[in-house]
């Protein structure tokens, strides 16, 4: 899985370096050397919880810099990824055989920040077919 999502990753971030458009503005590129930041402590922290909620921040900060666009067009997100992803989340919560925060605090953030962003596609794509 780690394997598949490394390259299903890596094809993404090449197909839109090639084919993307726009620019970087001065927050973009803010908002990226904090996630950036993020995923360095996930790297270094000792502590679970502390190396998750590096984690959360860095994911965050990457699903906040999507909701400009999808503002302005909530038919460039597909809103069944992120209700399937709200989903797994949920159900990773679920699997989960102990109340122990280190192992619940992803796949709740996880559902959470997904069913948000599918309720706020859901809710643009609404309001503009009025």
């Amino acid at each position: 899985m780690a394997a598949t999502q490394v390259v299903l990753t890596t094809g993404i971030f090449v197909l839109a370096i090639r084919l993307g458009t726009g620019g970087v503005s001065i927050i973009d590129a803010l908002m990226i050397t904090v996630a950036g930041a993020g995923v360095a402590g996930w790297l270094v922290a000792d502590e679970p919880i502390l190396a998750t909620l590096c984690v959360v921040g860095a994911d965050l900060i990457a699903a906040a810099m999507m909701v400009p666009k999808t503002h302005r067009d909530p038919h460039s997100e597909t809103l069944s990824t992120f209700a399937l992803a709200s989903l797994g989340g949920a159900l990773a919560a679920g699997a989960v055989g102990v109340l122990d925060v280190s192992l619940l605090l992803y796949p709740t953030y996880y559902c959470l920040v997904n069913g948000a962003i599918a309720l706020f596609i859901a809710h643009r794509r609404r309001t503009l077919r009025r």
